[in-house]
């Protein structure tokens, strides 16, 4: 028997793992599933922010047609942008001037000064030759990964890569194998195995995991490549910005930007906007520019868009404490938790997760939580692993003390409710 408390992504993985391919059957079941968490006050897919994303403010649940004053830990502007009022000032005088919208993609005639502005400010702040503009760090994954790699090419990615990057692998037709999560002695028993067999191997890693906060091991991957001859793409969606001098990135910060060929990132983030793009050597990007359908047949990130990107660098440029703040705030909230004895995993990042097995007392969890002013996401299998369903906090600059104390308090009083930490550890913090 299925319980109202199964999340609904689990939910789905049951109903297909009973042989339901009937996609009324399917429907019929999920939207009776979802009215059932309604009713029982656990469906949570329904909420969204009024005035738009923040580190606090008033969570719209439609469902229950109710409001809440909360604290936000579900948003990746990491620095806090997206509220600056340079950036904004900026954004405005670029409509005035640039007008709303592109019209059309990049080869078509979208491009603008300002677009190309943005992509000579990473070039040069990165210091790859040349940077590729992208709508969306999405699209920027799938439009490289589907289109560059050859007919007889292999792609080793980790087990734990955005499905940004697992789509566009899948897309490219050509063959891929998965490597253990950070694992490095599995990766290089693939590159031993198979190097022989392919005429070129894309490694392909994010520096910071989304679901985990775990960074990735690169100078190891990068010393393999002394004796193992790969392209190496690393993802820097969630370290652009916040690593590395004026947020140059993670790569840049362990000094490694000329042994990795190709680095991506979204602009969604640290610079508080949208776009995606891809910093690599000057003769790969007319190949890109040609085979990447994302890139061809996708209108460019708008005139707005563009401009945030490029008020949001400088503004870290002007104001380097922004993310020595994160890293504070960061370093600060995994103290008092880990002295609680939350299970945080591995993961160092401003990306915090909290471990909880069971699914259903998670939801209960997160629906206390969420009644007592913390916004939060919570995750399931397949997303994750079975059994490491978890509760994720993602911190900002902007966070104040203030704001993570209370959260932190609220999550240790609902852990001593729901048992989620076991009395002895409880006990000693």
């Amino acid at each position: 028997m299925l319980s109202t408390s199964t999340p609904l992504i689990s939910y789905l993985k049951q109903l297909e793992s009973q042989g339901i391919t009937d996609i009324e059957v399917i429907t019929d079941k999920l939207y009776h599933h979802v009215n059932e968490q309604i009713r029982h006050g656990v469906y949570s897919n329904d909420r969204y922010t009024e005035l738009g994303s923040d580190v606090a403010g008033t969570i719209v649940s439609e469902s229950s047609n109710s409001k809440n004053e909360c604290i936000l830990w579900c948003i990746n502007h990491y620095l806090g942008l997206n509220r600056n009022q340079n950036v904004i000032n900026k954004v405005c005088e670029a409509v005035q001037k640039f007008g709303t919208g592109c019209g059309t993609s990049a080869i078509s005639g979208g491009m603008s000064s300002l677009h190309k502005a943005v992509e000579l400010k990473l070039k040069n702040l990165i210091g790859k030759e040349s940077v590729m503009l992208f709508p969306t760090g999405y699209t920027a994954n799938l439009g490289f990964l589907s289109a560059f790699p050859g007919q007889n090419d292999l792609i080793l990615f980790d087990r734990e890569s955005h499905a940004s990057l697992i789509d566009g692998i899948k897309m490219s037709g050509k063959k891929w194998l998965p490597f253990k999560h950070n694992n490095v002695n599995d990766l290089l028993a693939k590159l031993q195995k198979y190097s022989s067999n392919y005429e070129n191997i894309f490694v392909v890693v994010e520096s910071a995991y989304s679901m985990s906060g775990d960074l990735a091991p690169l100078q190891e991957i990068i010393e393999l490549k002394q004796k193992h001859k790969f392209f190496l793409y690393v993802d820097e969606a969630h370290t652009f910005g916040i690593y590395g001098k004026n947020g140059s990135g993670y790569c840049n910060e362990l000094g490694i930007v000329d042994q990795v060929d190709f680095i991506a990132a979204t602009l969604s983030k640290a610079t508080a906007s949208i776009g995606g793009f891809i910093a690599t050597k000057s003769k790969y990007i007319p190949l890109l520019q040609w085979r990447a359908n994302t890139y061809v047949f996708q209108a460019c990130l708008t005139p707005p868009d563009a401009a945030a990107i490029l008020a949001s660098l400088e503004e870290i440029e002007n104001n380097p404490q922004m993310i020595e703040q994160l890293h504070q705030n960061n370093r600060y909230m995994r103290k008092r938790l880990t002295s609680i004895g939350f299970n945080l995993g591995t993961s160092l990042s401003p990306i915090i997760p909290i471990f909880m097995s069971d699914e259903a007392k998670m939801l209960s969890f997160n629906k206390e939580l969420f009644a007592r002013g913390i916004f939060s996401v919570t995750l399931f299998y397949p997303i994750v692993k079975p059994k490491e369903g978890r509760i994720r906090l993602i911190l900002s600059a902007a966070h104040t003390r203030e704001q993570i104390d209370k959260t932190v308090d609220t999550l240790h009083e609902l852990a001593i409710k729901y048992d989620i930490i076991p009395l002895s550890q409880l006990a000693a913090a």
